[in-house]
């Protein structure tokens, strides 16, 4: 366990992953293919577009993780949509696969949009997807 605030440094060791946890205003945005499931279906095409400008890399499950900077207002929970899509606040973690120091990578976590604030609270807030 890493305090809030410290960024590990180093090469992580062989047979090990590094487990990461974001902390507000950050979150991940984790997107898989489970069986039949494929969150990237669930994603808008103008969300889509959003995603492709943040900071992201590739999953072990064929999926990706985006890492955005939220700038909505409401209280997103850490948890899964039933979509192929989760979400990770600072209550979650993922995996860090990039051989890359993250400290080096903030630069590249883009802020949400209003657009991607309101599909992220539908889905995260509520519990359900709404049509964009």
């Amino acid at each position: 366990m890493i305090p809030d605030g410290v960024m590990f440094q180093g090469k992580v060791p062989e047979g090990y992953n590094l487990a990461i946890s974001p902390h507000d205003p950050y979150i991940i945005l984790d997107v898989d293919m489970h069986g039949d499931i494929s969150g990237f279906d669930s994603i808008p095409e103008n969300i889509n577009f959003q995603l492709a400008q943040t900071l992201k890399y590739g999953t072990k499950n064929d999926g990706f993780h985006y890492w955005l900077k939220y700038t909505g207002d409401k209280k997103l929970m850490n948890k899964a949509s039933g979509l192929g899509i989760d979400l990770r606040t600072s209550k979650g973690y993922v995996v860090w696969y990039p051989k890359e120091n993250i400290e080096d990578m903030m630069q590249y976590i883009s802020e949400t949009s209003p657009l991607l604030n309101e599909w992220l609270e539908d889905l995260f807030c509520q519990g359900k997807m709404k049509k964009l």
